[in-house]
């Protein structure tokens, strides 16, 4: 009875959601806020595009709260970022459980493509990269940060990755910052502070899916503070992983990037449903907080309400 209860009230949920040609119809309005948004020399129409074929292909982000999913969208405005599926977008929206409000949220997340971007926007920087290191490459590092040296084999396979770093040179300058993590460095890194975990405390989502995208962004991510500010790179890392639900365009995001409207970092295991971060798929429900059929009958009770 349970779980016909809980399949009748899913039911109600969904045909009560948007409908994408909806949210499609809203996406298409706000083009011109988008535009106001964004850098000098960046078209709203590539966005709004871009914000479609997320939301198309990702089904669940209509089952968001829809002022999370704009505002998200407003992120990537105001960065000049272009939203994605998979590994190589420059930032990702993605659904996540949001146990306080007991709702789906659209999450704004950058990816390690979009910290390259932004580093090479910056107008300080000469060259930036971000790579992998395989068994089979040539790669000798300057801990004096001089000119590294890693080159593929000529023939042959590169064999498994064992490492991981991230360099960049400021305007004229001769030496480069490097930093360097063997891949056990970044698994252990990974034990500690990765936040998606299951209810045994596994770790789940983008540190299993996309490992080595994760590991490029963390070299990024730890080189950054070492890199020339800007206020581009300041405000990105600040957007990481927030919750935006303000869409005025000229809004610092200082202000309207909230870190603290989903699930504690300590209770994310416990609540937070299995996600894919860089495909956006929900996999399940939230793990050991699932909503009772009682309380999602509520949940639909005060939707009926208006509240």
């Amino acid at each position: 009875m349970g779980n016909n209860l809980a399949q009748r009230v899913g039911q109600q949920v969904d045909q009560r959601q948007p409908q994408g040609d909806t949210l499609e119809s809203k996406i298409r309005s706000m083009e011109g806020q988008f535009q106001l948004a964004m850098p000098r020399g960046a078209e709203a129409s590539q966005l709004v595009r871009d914000g479609i074929t997320v939301l198309r292909q990702n089904p669940k982000l209509a089952q968001a709260e829809p002022m999370s999913f704009f505002g998200a969208l407003m992120q990537c405005a105001q960065l000049g970022l272009r939203p994605g599926i998979g590994a190589l977008g420059q930032a990702h929206i993605l659904p996540f459980w949001n146990s306080r409000a007991r709702r789906f949220d659209a999450q704004f997340i950058i990816g390690y493509q979009g910290m390259l971007e932004l580093a090479n926007r910056s107008g300080d920087i000469d060259y930036i990269n971000a790579e992998m290191v395989c068994a089979n490459d040539e790669f000798v590092p300057d801990p004096m940060g001089g000119r590294h040296q890693h080159k593929y084999p000529i023939s042959g396979p590169r064999g498994v990755v064992v490492g991981y770093y991230s360099i960049f040179y400021r305007k004229g300058a001769e030496r480069g910052q490097l930093f360097y993590m063997s891949k056990e460095d970044m698994e252990a890194h990974r034990d500690q502070h990765a936040k998606a975990r299951n209810k045994n405390g596994q770790v789940v989502g983008p540190w299993v899916d996309h490992f080595d995208a994760m590991a490029l962004k963390t070299t990024l991510r730890l080189n950054f503070k070492y890199m020339p500010k800007s206020t581009q790179i300041e405000q990105a890392l600040v957007a990481d992983e927030s919750v935006r639900v303000d869409l005025t365009p000229t809004d610092d995001l200082y202000a309207v990037s909230d870190h603290g409207a989903g699930v504690p970092a300590q209770l994310q295991g416990e609540f937070e449903p299995e996600a894919n971060r860089e495909t956006g798929e929900v996999i399940d429900q939230p793990a050991g907080g699932d909503p009772t059929p009682e309380e999602l009958e509520q949940i639909l009770a005060n939707e009926a309400a208006g509240r």
